[in-house]
């Protein structure tokens, strides 16, 4: 038979404690040529065994068993190539925690009551193109991105992660460590930041990223 091979499937897991979602998603996942499904786990250990042993290329995590994102942070630390994509209840359509999931490293974000192909469609683009929001969060997104200035200047999508960081009280060492950029690197975006603000220093940027709407109150 003449022509290439097939690209083989991406491998999925999932991270979520629930029976009946876990099924739900399997369910959707195996469904599709262009996915395998992989198991599903819930605790810490289980997921850092997971990845190293069966090497999903996508791994989606829920709000509800990472309402913070740090597991998500973890594991874009730890397995470079990975795929995190970020399955958002309710209680997590914010601003503030879609920021989060975003800054914490990950690819896509889509609601858990997403119909079984824009779930699909969040795990592909985010393997091949590398990110995606699902349109139903999209509002969350850019109500603070999309914030500007008196004279229309707005940060870029870095400046605003490392402004959400700033107002955490995060060092220019620690930006770097989570955004996976040089401590100087980092510098340089405070410094951008604080000249877009027409801010004194870190704290007055805050106070004018809540006057501006840069961050949510």
């Amino acid at each position: 038979m003449a022509g290439g091979s097939c690209p083989r499937p991406l491998r999925v897991a999932l991270v979520e404690s629930l029976p009946l979602l876990r099924h739900g998603v399997q369910t959707v996942v195996s469904a599709h040529p262009a996915l395998e499904w992989v198991d599903a786990v819930s605790s810490t250990r289980d997921t850092i065994e997971l990845c190293e042993s069966a090497h999903p290329d996508v791994v989606l995590v829920t709000s509800a068993i990472d309402p913070g994102w740090n597991r998500c942070q973890m594991l874009t630390r730890l397995f470079r190539d990975l795929t995190v994509v970020a399955l958002l209840g309710r209680e997590a359509r914010t601003a503030d925690s879609i920021a989060m999931a975003r800054i914490n490293g990950a690819r896509a974000l889509v609601p858990l009551d997403a119909d079984p192909d824009r779930l699909v469609k969040a795990i592909t683009a985010a393997a091949t193109v590398g990110h995606h929001i699902d349109s139903a969060l999209a509002v969350f997104a850019t109500s603070v991105e999309g914030a500007r200035t008196a004279d229309g200047r707005s940060l870029s999508r870095r400046e605003f992660e490392v402004l959400q960081l700033i107002a955490e009280g995060r060092t220019a060492v620690q930006i770097a460590l989570r955004l996976q950029i040089t401590a100087e690197t980092a510098r340089t975006h405070v410094s951008h930041i604080l000249r877009k603000l027409d801010a004194r220093d870190r704290a007055h940027a805050v106070a004018r990223a809540y006057e501006l709407s840069f961050l949510p109150k």
